[in-house]
């Protein structure tokens, strides 16, 4: 674990890490071992490793390798991509032995892994498409066995980050989903409420921030989970994925800290919620005692699962789902949420698809509630620094100025009230700058940061010419009121 030696300041940086591996996500699409992107060609050295049309060549160590792999087929690695990642790991005893063992020294989980699912999909996918090969068999000196390969793939899954995908200096998506190993950063502790804030830059330096202010021996935090799961979710992900319990305040909670992500409405009281205890584990009214039926639960549980993955991505469809499962689970129910987070995002493309004048009110006025609605969430789950709440902050400003303008032309508010509107909408903009500033320029928060500053200084200059606005009116006013008074 990791532990604060003084008092840390939020938003101070913590540290800074190179990886010692990076490669593909698990599954994810063929390419280029150069940069990740998509993969075009062939490389002209080794004739095996996919490569985009810019990179010219990939790692050398393991061109190399992949050259001396006389009986390895031209097409192994487009069949086999999944063994990427563990192989650049194993090549590290070639390339540099310190650090090889202290991935080695890495935490695998083998012994909680063997036999489960993921055991046997890396048996699958990693282990017997290598040692069915003779180019796998050693590594210099290393002999490569079945249990050398899954302490290996074991390491990764337990410890690797996301390296999200870049973007070109156009704001272009660029880059595959990536993992990259992090020894240090990984030793952190998790808890359902991070106290830090990791931010990934384009040539994959990983940089650890306080999100909150961290007290002199406390330990550091990060969230190995998603910040919108439920607890049941969560626990779930935790136990697959990590091999742990989490028992934080979070998790003992049954109402997730007042959000109620786990409740389900109950089926004997009317306005009573059946919070879920993870101990037990359980679902139970708070008003009636009622305890919901294990098998009902994962009936309305697996029937809102299936709407939300498989519904349409239409405005219709999605008011649909969450107006239907917004009476089973509850409105802020995780499965809801998430249906939510997917209508803000089509209503967000409605709005940058048309002139803001063409698109209806309603639709601004529906972005504006789903903005506030996840804030309000996201500042009891994920406080301080929060990547999630900066980009909800984004567009709480973008919809709100835009209704708030839509609102004056049509004369259903007035200037003062204008100019009320678009300082709240300054001050959130302001705040979601604060909170992606910490985002490198070749990610896409980094490109939205550079984009809320240019609109921040056109909002400020407009907030001026409103203000000159109203001071107009406000002497207009007087004038008539004084004919007035003659008259």
């Amino acid at each position: 674990f990791l532990v604060a030696k003084r008092d840390i300041k939020p938003g101070e940086l913590i540290l800074a890490e190179d990886p010692i591996v990076v490669g593909p996500y698990w599954d994810a699409d063929i390419s280029c071992l150069g940069c990740l992107r998509p993969a075009s060609r062939t490389c002209k050295k080794c004739l095996k490793a996919p490569l985009c049309r810019d990179c010219l060549q990939h790692d050398e160590v393991e061109c190399d390798f992949y050259q001396h792999a006389h009986t390895l087929s031209k097409n192994f690695l487009f069949d086999h991509f999944n063994i990427i990642t563990p192989l650049r790991c194993l090549l590290l005893y070639r390339s540099n032995r310190t650090k090889y063992e202290e991935m080695m020294a890495m935490e695998s989980h083998c012994d909680s892994r063997r036999a489960t699912e993921i055991w046997h999909i890396h048996n699958q996918y990693v282990v017997e498409p290598m040692l069915n090969e003779d180019a796998f068999q050693k590594i210099d000196d290393l002999v490569l066995s079945a249990e050398l390969l899954q302490r290996v793939c074991g390491i990764l899954d337990v410890n690797t980050f996301e390296i999200r995908g870049n973007m070109d200096s156009q704001g272009v998506q660029m880059n595959n989903l990536a993992r990259g190993l992090y020894p240090r950063t990984s030793l952190m502790t998790h808890n359902c409420q991070t106290n830090t804030l990791i931010a990934v830059d384009g040539m994959s330096k990983l940089r650890l921030y306080a999100s909150i202010h961290i007290k002199a021996g406390e330990l550091f935090y990060y969230n190995y989970t998603r910040v919108l799961f439920s607890t049941f979710e969560r626990q779930t992900h935790l136990r697959k994925g990590k091999y742990f319990i989490c028992t934080c305040a979070r998790c003992n909670d049954p109402t997730e800290l007042g959000t109620h992500l786990s409740s389900l409405k109950c089926t004997t009281c009317d306005d009573g919620l059946c919070v879920f205890y993870a101990q037990t584990p359980k679902w139970e009214c708070q008003r009636c005692g009622n305890q919901l039926p294990r098998e009902y639960v994962n009936q309305i549980m697996c029937e809102a699962r299936e709407d939300v993955s498989n519904c349409a991505l239409d405005i219709r469809n999605l008011e649909k789902v969450i107006g239907k499962h917004s009476k089973t689970l509850n409105p802020h129910h995780s499965l809801v949420l998430e249906a939510k987070q997917s209508l803000a995002g089509e209503l967000r493309s409605m709005c940058m698809a048309y002139d803001v004048q063409n698109v209806p009110r309603q639709v601004l006025k529906r972005k504006l509630e789903l903005c506030e609605e996840m804030l309000q969430i996201l500042r009891i789950l994920d406080p301080g620094i929060s990547r999630l709440t900066g980009i909800a902050l984004y567009e709480y400003h973008s919809a709100l100025v835009d209704l708030s303008n839509r609102n004056h032309e049509t004369g259903e508010i007035k200037t003062p009230e204008l100019l009320e509107r678009l300082k709240i909408s300054e001050a959130a903009l302001k705040e979601a700058i604060g909170m992606l500033m910490y985002e490198h320029l070749t990610t896409p928060e980094g490109q939205l940061t550079k984009k809320a500053m240019r609109e921040l200084k056109e909002l400020r200059e407009y907030i001026q010419k409103v203000q000159a606005m109203e001071e107009d009116e406000r002497r207009d006013r007087q004038i008539r009121g004084k004919r007035n008074n003659k008259k």
